[in-house]
């Protein structure tokens, strides 16, 4: 019984994930109860505090070529610096990780005011993407999870 309530509470929380189809390409999961919008060729999921924010582009690869060097041109036009090489839904991927201030003044760069981005991109040779995971530092413990599983979700279809 008691195993019930705790999994009743864990799938009510405001990080629980449900699987979307962000491209007829690519599906992932998604925080259930974050605002969501639909652009053009975009989806993005912000917590209702402002607190964090996904936000995912896909788009087609024309020519197709090979993943690698797909993921390798992504890289290359935003910049080499700091990206590491990881994979997602089992594809060559690259993940950035960048901490930053809200506000332009030194005295609003406090801890309050920090924020970490995650920039990932991935690509499997016909469709590729660029995700960014942005999430106030202290709050880390909560979203770094949430994060995790959203990658670990990430599935291109055929």
């Amino acid at each position: 019984m008691i195993a019930l309530v705790l999994l009743t509470v864990l799938n009510a929380t405001p990080d629980a994930l449900t699987l979307v189809k962000v491209d007829p390409k690519l599906s992932m999961k998604a925080p259930t109860q974050w605002t969501a919008e639909t652009g053009d060729n975009e989806k993005s999921w912000v917590t209702a505090d402002d607190s964090a924010k996904i936000a995912i582009s896909v788009f087609p690869v024309d020519p197709v070529r090979p993943a690698r060097s797909c993921v390798q041109q992504l890289v290359e036009s935003l910049g080499t610096e700091g990206f590491a090489a990881i994979t997602v839904g089992t594809q060559p991927a690259s993940k950035k990780v960048v901490t930053d201030f809200l506000g332009e003044k030194d005295a609003e760069k406090t801890d309050a005011n920090k924020v970490t981005t995650t920039t990932i991109v991935g690509c499997n040779g016909r469709t590729k993407w660029l995700l960014t995971f942005s999430a106030k530092t202290a709050d880390g413990v909560r979203f770094g999870p949430v994060l995790k599983r959203i990658l670990e979700s990430v599935s291109y279809t055929k």
